[in-house]
Formats: structure tokens, sequence, C-alpha cells
């Protein structure tokens, strides 16, 4: 009978444990909205919100790119006690960030062609990626990328280093990566 019932308390006791350790909605939302917020590929994760309900997590909101959505998704993905995610995001227009081009990059007190030697500079000294190896051609603000980078990796580098530029408001993604 003692065998039994310090069985039934061992298991008892496990299953507290268990429940005690496993995440609540609340800390796999804060995880999610703590990696979004931080990934250099989200550059306005301010839009993306994040809910979760029976370790579901909701991702709704508008993304500034196809891969800003595709990125906010992944880390939801990955995050330790998230069953699944439901994918309600958008993606931002073109269009409107286009047409205040001019007016943000007038702002900021550059024109098309500082913002190129700009980029071209900033892509040299981080040398992770030949510079002359990479196009950079900017209109209205918007950087147009175009070349070949060796991986997805690279890839990414490059795009944060047009965004973090002063003067860049929207960076246009014509880079492909070469297949090995």
């Amino acid at each position: 009978m003692r065998k039994r019932l310090f069985g039934l308390l061992s298991v008892l006791v496990c299953a507290a444990l268990a429940t005690a350790c496993a995440e609540s909605d609340a800390d796999i939302t804060e995880k999610i909205k703590s990696e979004i917020s931080t990934d250099r590929a989200i550059t306005n994760a301010s839009n993306i919100e994040v809910s979760t309900h029976g370790h579901v997590v909701t991702l709704s909101g508008t993304a500034e790119s196809p891969i800003a959505k595709e990125r906010a998704l992944t880390l939801a993905r990955g995050t330790d006690g998230a069953k699944r995610v439901v994918d309600n995001l958008t993606v931002a227009s073109a269009a409107p960030a286009a047409a205040a081009a001019p007016q943000a990059s007038a702002s900021a007190g550059m024109d098309d062609a500082a913002i190129t030697t700009a980029v071209r500079a900033k892509l040299a000294a981080d040398g992770k990626v030949p510079a002359d190896a990479i196009e950079v051609d900017t209109k209205g603000g918007v950087v147009t990328l175009k070349g070949t980078v060796k991986t997805e990796q690279e890839k990414q580098e490059v795009l944060q280093v047009a965004r973090d530029t002063q003067g860049v408001v929207k960076v246009e993604d014509l880079l492909t990566v070469k297949a090995s």
C-alpha cells in the first residue's frame, strides 16, 4: 500500500512540475514579441501584433515586406511552447512608400546620389560581400539592389546595410543567391 501511495505521489509531483515548467500563453507572446522587435530583418515590429491562446499563436497586422513577414512567422514557429502559428499578417503596399519617398529622403537631407554613395560605402566598409558585386540604384529614396550573393544570410546582411543607411525610405531586393 505504501509503495502505491508513494508511486501515485511521485506521479502527481511530476505532473505538477511539468505544469509549472510549461510555457504560459503570456510567456510565449512575450518571447515572440521580443524576438520580432530585435530581429534586423523586421524594421517595423510595432505594426505586428502577437496573441497566444491555448499555445496557438496568431500574428496579425502589417509587415513592411514579404521577407519581414516570413521572418516573423519563422520566429513564432520556432518559439518553445507554440503549438501552431496562425498567419493573419499582410504586407505593406509598396505604392504609399514610393509616393512618400521623395519627401522622406528630402527631409533626411540626402539626395539620391548621396544615398547611393552612402550605401556603396557602407557595403565596402562591411566587407562581408564584395561591394562591386552589388549594383546600387536610388530613385526617390528607394534603393534597388541587384547582384549575386553566396548565401541567404549574405543577402539579408546586404539588405540590412541598405535599410540602415540614412535617407533610405525603402529597399527593393533584386539580389539572387548563387546556387551551390
